[in-house]
């Protein structure tokens, strides 16, 4: 006879969705390919391949939408069917407590020493703790701290959300409108009355990536049956859908890239709110469309061995995003004497290859070797394997 624990447990038991791994290598990657060319778009104006960094970097800037899309894919997956209680708040918010803040913690505080010793900042105490504590509440120790600012409040208002659409009832197909909604709410409230420079480290910046992914995680079998959508199973409605998307995707990114491409190069752009129109679309629909790719590299054989380093990048990717930038700093102190324009492109290219194969294999040596290395790093991806679902 089963008890109500096993039954829980059972209930709350969820296959692994594989193509989420492979899409979180896929994103950090991108975060690794925006840093790295972020210098050559802003220092080589007069390059014949300054175009190649500027569609490279903006064609990456669906990374943190689309870790924001994992996000609210795992938490919705993950946690919707379970019975909403206490005991449910507590353990998840002590175990993203170790998972999230305290890495965050430390990770902040070694960056913080790092800018205080090459800014050649005073070390009197006082005013370096209210600077920290001024860093710590915005996520601006370092430039990428941001997105770790913006997934707290996501864990913050998921308990909120819960309640929206189990207790009140909310329809869960309404998640993807209210998403929208919320987040040009959010735009335009900001453009017009509360100008707050830094909007991107609001979590209301990516809310239709988030409440996408929280729909797609409700409904894994509607996920399932539009990726995995084929002539033997699939109606001539899911197949259409499968290849619209990409199709309108492609059409959006020509105009996306085009935009960013026109206003780093000084030319003519379009006014009002088509940046912002473009970034969403371009960032959502990007996210969607690898998703897609991440179905059709694990169903071809000639692909596994790509899907496989994707889904080993992925188990490493939140090491790989707090340490990466410590990496970059090293390798940006020894610039190049030289603008020659391929010069100049292979150490770009040195820059991505080597930030990511040393965060790589520090983050990987740390996992194994180093038992508190989860500190710094956030928990093993070894002992997140060890649960039944995909972990943020």
């Amino acid at each position: 006879m089963k008890t109500t624990t096993s039954i829980a447990a059972e209930r709350s038991r969820k296959e692994r969705v594989p193509e989420l791994g492979m899409l979180r290598g896929m994103a950090i990657l991108g975060v690794l390919m925006v840093h790295a060319t972020s210098t050559a778009v802003v220092e080589v104006p007069n390059s014949i391949l300054r175009g190649l960094y500027i569609c490279l970097n903006t064609f990456s800037l669906f990374c943190v939408p689309a870790f924001i899309f994992l996000s609210g894919f795992v938490l919705f997956y993950h946690y919707f069917n379970q019975t909403f209680t206490f005991s449910m708040l507590q353990t998840f918010y002590k175990k993203r407590f170790k998972q999230m803040v305290i890495p965050y913690l430390f990770v902040s505080l070694g960056y913080e020493l790092v800018e205080q010793i090459l800014n050649h900042r005073s070390w009197q105490a006082a005013p370096m703790l209210k600077l920290f504590g001024e860093h710590l509440l915005t996520g601006k120790a370092y430039p990428h701290l941001y997105y770790i600012l913006i997934t707290l409040q996501l864990y913050v208002l998921f308990p909120l959300l819960l309640l929206l659409f189990r207790k009140l009832r909310l329809p869960v197909k309404l998640a993807v409108p209210l998403g929208f909604a919320v987040q040009w709410a959010f735009y335009l409230l900001n453009r017009n009355y509360w100008h707050i420079a830094a909007k991107g480290s609001w979590s209301f910046t990516y809310f239709a990536a988030f409440l996408i992914g929280a729909y797609l995680g409700v409904h894994s079998s509607t996920f399932k049956r539009w990726y995995h959508a084929n002539k033997s199973d699939s109606n001539a409605k899911d197949v259409a859908l499968l290849w619209l998307l990409p199709i309108l995707w492609v059409a959006v990114t020509i105009g996306f890239l085009w935009m960013y491409e026109a206003y780093w190069t000084g030319a003519s752009t379009p006014k009002g709110y088509w940046f912002e129109i473009g970034y969403n679309l371009f960032t959502v629909m990007t996210t969607l469309v690898l998703l897609q790719a991440c179905v059709l590299l694990g169903r071809c054989k000639l692909t596994r061995w790509l899907a496989f380093v994707l889904s080993k990048l992925g188990m490493l990717s939140f090491g790989i995003y707090l340490v990466h930038p410590f990496f970059l700093l090293v390798y940006h102190r020894y610039p190049l004497g030289s603008a020659q324009p391929v010069t100049y492109f292979l150490w770009t290219a040195g820059s991505f290859l080597f930030a990511l194969g040393a965060s790589t294999v520090v983050t990987l040596l740390a996992y194994r070797f180093i038992p508190w290395s989860w500190i710094f790093l956030g928990t093993s991806p070894i002992d997140r394997r060890r649960e039944m679902a995909p972990q943020v």
